[in-house]
């Protein structure tokens, strides 16, 4: 289901000010910035139903309902990822501002890991399959993941043995690999359910 035009529009107005927050040192210029997003808000929640979005973000596809932290247009603390199927991999370009800051001038680790989890789940999940879930995720961290960079995250499935899939994937950033991961996905056993 795709995110309606007034929650995606104020989801990217709040990334903005969450940008704001961490960006602006001036706080005369902070106030102003502040000032002005939330008159955008206020006239968005005044006619909700009149507000457009001209380039309405894509679903990643493996989450019905997408509300997570790394891919949904309606949660403003994710980027949000958009993760393509390229081949027989799933692949995400994208740029991190400030907001995701760990050490100074590098993404934060956590989520480092966050996106690679996603990017491979997806990876796991795609060509209906049936669904499965993270068992477990290691993480390398060659070099420094950039804020600000652009970046490439890929996945895809080493291998299967039943209802496990081997997972392996990495980010790029200028052509060069600063993170791996290897990871596994399991399907859940027939009539056990799926975990949430």
């Amino acid at each position: 289901m795709p995110t309606p035009p007034f929650t995606e529009y104020t989801a990217r107005l709040t990334r903005e000010l969450i940008h704001t927050l961490v960006a602006e040192t001036d706080e005369a210029r902070l106030a102003e910035h502040v000032a002005f997003i939330a008159d955008k808000l206020a006239e968005a929640a005044a006619r909700p139903q009149q507000v457009t979005v001209a380039d309405p973000h894509r679903s990643a596809g493996h989450i019905p309902d997408d509300i997570t932290p790394a891919s949904s247009a309606r949660n403003p603390i994710a980027p949000p990822m958009l993760i393509e199927w390229d081949g027989d991999e799933s692949r995400c370009e994208l740029t991190l501002p400030l907001q995701y800051q760990g050490p100074p001038g590098r993404v934060h680790g956590g989520i480092v890991a966050t996106m690679l989890d996603h990017v491979l789940g997806n990876a796991a999940n795609a060509g209906g399959r049936p669904r499965s879930y993270t068992r477990y995720l290691n993480v390398s961290y060659d070099a420094a993941t950039p804020v600000g960079e652009p970046l490439v995250v890929v996945g895809r499935t080493a291998r299967h043995d039943g209802r496990k899939r081997f997972m392996e994937g990495e980010i790029l950033c200028h052509g060069e690999v600063r993170v791996r991961a290897e990871g596994l996905w399991i399907e859940p056993r027939e009539g056990l359910g799926h975990r949430s």
